[in-house]
């Protein structure tokens, strides 16, 4: 029996409708992503560090008798504190250690004199390797210091160009700042109830969606405290055998090493190594020996560091954190440390929920 006229036009109708719907919510969300896309990176660093704060701001709002605002109030108002705090007496030190470095640089003029270096009769091993790659690699190293000097002068003259524009992006990094504390009272406040409605969304049983995020926040706390607590240690114990070995600046160099030890390549050892170098050419041998112990100790502590962190949480393939990283960060800047490998678990566990094999 065939569908009747009036019965056709009503299929269609609703059909419309829908396709209408849809196309509505497709115009509205890309009117929403419009809006917030100059917001992104703060909208985005206010979820992770609300997230984190998560379960302060659950024991405050208890302690407090059940007023979220009043907790979320208190944390918003601490977290520069703690931020900027450590990183006052740091930068403290730090300067003071650069202004150090300059002056002992200064009182060394032959220091960066590439002629004495390359000598035979003051370095010999080293005028002997450098003859070496000279002829192996087909380098001229006497032309290395009008090269360094060329280059030096056309940094310094971009850096005194770009003065304005780096005045800028510091105030705009500033306004960020507060911009992602104004973001982080209301996620603390209300996150996890906008988070549940979205939750509601997705389609799949309350027990499989319980399941995925608490995974999702185990990975998270997994990649920022195993990542982060691991640099750390690796910028601080760079900074103890500096001090122990007797070189300057144990802190600029401690800093450099933590920021460093974020990426998948090279890490500490871009800092230590050198330091070995400089102690075997000034004829420290026994503390060159010392340094490059004490740093391949840094080097490999990674290797078991991160591990005991991450396992404290939940096992993450090393692969996904790897990759997660390297494209994160080119395609988020630094939030792409944490951004890259939750992405990347978040695919790989939405696959295992539609082969099934979570939650049966």
């Amino acid at each position: 029996m065939s569908d009747t006229p009036g019965s056709s036009e009503k299929t269609d109708s609703q059909t419309l409708r829908r396709w209408f719907a849809v196309g509505a919510v497709v115009v509205v969300l890309w009117a929403v992503w419009l809006v917030l896309k100059p917001m992104r990176m703060p909208i985005a660093w206010a979820a992770v560090v609300a997230f984190l704060l998560y379960p302060l701001q659950q024991r405050l709002t208890r302690a407090l008798g059940g007023r979220r605002s009043a907790a979320a109030g208190i944390l918003t108002a601490l977290t520069p504190i703690a931020i900027f705090g450590p990183l006052t007496l740091i930068g403290i030190a730090f300067a003071q250690q650069i202004a150090g470095i300059t002056t002992a640089l200064q009182q060394k003029p032959d220091l960066f004199d590439l002629a004495q270096w390359l000598d035979p009769a003051l370095h010999p091993r080293i005028a002997q390797i450098a003859a070496w790659a000279s002829q192996r690699f087909d380098i001229d190293l006497s032309q290395l210091p009008q090269l360094l000097h060329e280059g030096a002068q056309e940094w310094a003259g971009t850096l005194a160009r770009s003065s304005g524009a780096l005045f800028l992006n510091t105030a705009g990094m500033l306004l960020r700042f507060f911009l992602m504390l104004f973001v982080l009272f209301f996620v603390l406040r209300d996150g996890s109830l906008w988070f549940g409605r979205v939750a509601e969304l997705l389609p799949l049983t309350g027990e499989k969606r319980e399941a995925l995020f608490t995974r999702l926040g185990k990975v998270l706390r997994a990649v920022v405290y195993g990542c982060g607590l691991t640099a750390l240690l690796q910028g601080a114990l760079v900074s103890i055998g500096f001090a122990i070995a007797g070189l300057s600046g144990p802190i600029v160099f401690g800093v450099l090493a933590c920021v460093l030890a974020l990426l998948p390549f090279g890490g500490a050892a871009v800092i230590w190594v050198p330091g070995v170098l400089y102690l075997l050419a000034t004829g420290s041998i026994g503390w060159a020996i010392f340094l490059l112990a004490w740093g391949a100790v840094v080097s490999t502590s990674d290797n078991f560091i991160r591990p005991v962190i991450i396992s404290r949480y939940t096992p993450v393939p090393t692969l996904l954190v790897f990759l997660g990283v390297i494209g994160g960060v080119s395609a988020f800047g630094l939030l792409g440390f944490i951004a890259g490998p939750v992405i990347l678990v978040l695919a790989t566990e939405l696959l295992r929920y539609t082969e099934g094999s979570i939650g049966k």
